[in-house]
């Protein structure tokens, strides 16, 4: 009878774990959830470094309760320092929004990075959820209110502004030139924005590491900014701006250096001693820095080639990257703020603090042999973020771009697209009779 009992128990705790019922176990919860280890599976904690790892919730708690208490002047309403009600809704939205980023600072899920701090990046997921809900009140106002909103977060917004033409005049050499015979090409070639366009490549190398990708990225927004060249004066380039100084200099350098940045982290061995073991005050630094950089450089491989579907997972993400650039210019164009503004700064280093984790979570997600999975929460963030901006610039954008796409190029990516089908269409076909026959 004890043995009858043993085997029916054994088989239906079989079928819980087949139908997913099943209870996990301690040791199933302190492995990992959705596939994010904790830091404490990471190594051993320095000691000098222990107690930014130890949860101290509460203790925030009170000491946020403490701030609002003297910052909303709940104690002495009297003397509260509001003099109008425009200050005090600025104050009120700008400690809401402190509270839902203090709590995911200790609460927000965590991703699959650890440095500097798993904190950093629930901030960072926190902050992501404020522009998504920003963007979201921004939808539901007309063009014009959303215009004058933006003066509550800059004061020199809400002005109509000329947009700067880069292919006004395409000669290389200029003989009549007051100042220079290459005036054209000094203009463009120490504007401020090489520098950062360096940079951006040299970020999407670290964040992507992979050279045929970036390249097919870099083509793939040249290739929008002539589609979209009819709508935005901002695009419209001299063709060497595009080709030489964009792709083959801008481009080139910015992913080269990246991909040297990989290779150079890829493959080491990081012994991360702690702070309090290091011998000497350089080492202390050097440790010091190094908490800034990833505990490992694990190598994302894409396989765009692997099928069909993966194809076509890998093509999704570069549509929706190049999709977020073109949002840049779209927003700055509808929403009339100047490429100087720090407001294109603050989204740019935004999307790139989002952008890390996301990279990372869906390059899991590919690798992942699991038949039933998803997506991680900073990958769903950005497809959200990416959709709402979207459907502002076409919402504020109506009326605003009365050209019309040329011809010739409505004719290149119907074909394009025509070719890209068909291509997908043999392959999923050649796999689909590979399969019947191994079957048969």
């Amino acid at each position: 009878m004890d043995i009858l009992q043993v085997v029916i128990s054994a088989k239906v705790v079989v079928a819980m774990e087949v139908n997913g019922r099943h209870k996990p176990t301690r040791e199933y919860i302190s492995r990992d959830c959705n596939g994010v280890k904790p830091p404490s599976n990471f190594g051993e904690v320095d000691p000098w470094t222990a107690w930014a790892y130890r949860p101290r919730t509460i203790s925030l708690l009170l000491m946020g309760t403490c701030f609002l208490i003297w910052a909303s002047g709940a104690l002495n309403p009297e003397g509260s320092f509001s003099p109008g009600r425009v200050s005090s809704v600025k104050r009120g939205v700008f400690a809401m929004i402190a509270v839902f980023l203090a709590y995911s600072f200790l609460q927000a899920p965590s991703t699959v990075l650890i440095r500097p701090h798993p904190a950093i990046w629930r901030l960072v997921h926190g902050l992501a959820v404020v522009y998504l809900v920003a963007l979201t009140f921004l939808l539901f106002q007309t063009r014009d209110d959303a215009r004058q909103f933006m003066k509550y977060l800059h004061p020199d917004l809400g002005v109509e502004l000329p947009e700067r033409s880069y292919g006004t005049d395409c000669r290389i050499y200029v003989p009549d030139h007051p100042k220079s015979r290459f005036n054209n090409v000094y203009d463009i070639l120490f504007d401020e924005f090489v520098i950062a366009h360096i940079l951006g490549w040299w970020g999407k190398a670290i964040m992507i590491r992979n050279q045929p990708l970036l390249w097919v990225l870099s083509i793939g927004f040249e290739l929008m900014e002539l589609t979209f060249r009819h709508m935005l004066p901002n695009f419209n380039e001299c063709w060497w701006d595009s080709i030489v100084l964009d792709i083959l200099i801008c481009n080139w350098f910015g992913i080269w250096a990246g991909m040297k940045t990989v290779r150079y982290f890829d493959g080491r061995t990081y012994e991360w001693v702690g702070l309090s073991r290091q011998p000497n005050i350089m080492s202390k630094v050097k440790r010091t820095l190094g908490q800034f950089t990833p505990a490992q450089w694990d190598k994302d491989e894409w396989y765009p080639l692997l099928g069909p579907w993966r194809f076509i997972q890998v093509l999704s993400l570069c549509v929706i990257f190049m999709t977020i650039e073109l949002n840049t210019f779209f927003l700055k164009f509808c929403l009339w703020i100047p490429p100087q503004n720090p407001l294109i700064v603050y989204r740019l280093v935004l999307w790139w603090l989002i952008a890390i984790p996301t990279i990372r979570e869906y390059n899991t997600y590919l690798q992942d042999r699991k038949p039933v999975k998803k997506v991680g929460s900073f990958c769903w963030l950005s497809l959200a973020i990416c959709i709402i901006e979207l459907l502002i610039c076409i919402k504020f954008g109506h009326g605003l771009f009365p050209k019309s796409m040329p011809s010739w190029l409505i004719v290149f990516w119907t074909t394009v697209a025509a070719l890209l089908t068909t291509f997908l269409f043999v392959w999923t076909w050649k796999i689909y009779r590979t399969m019947i026959r191994k079957r048969l």
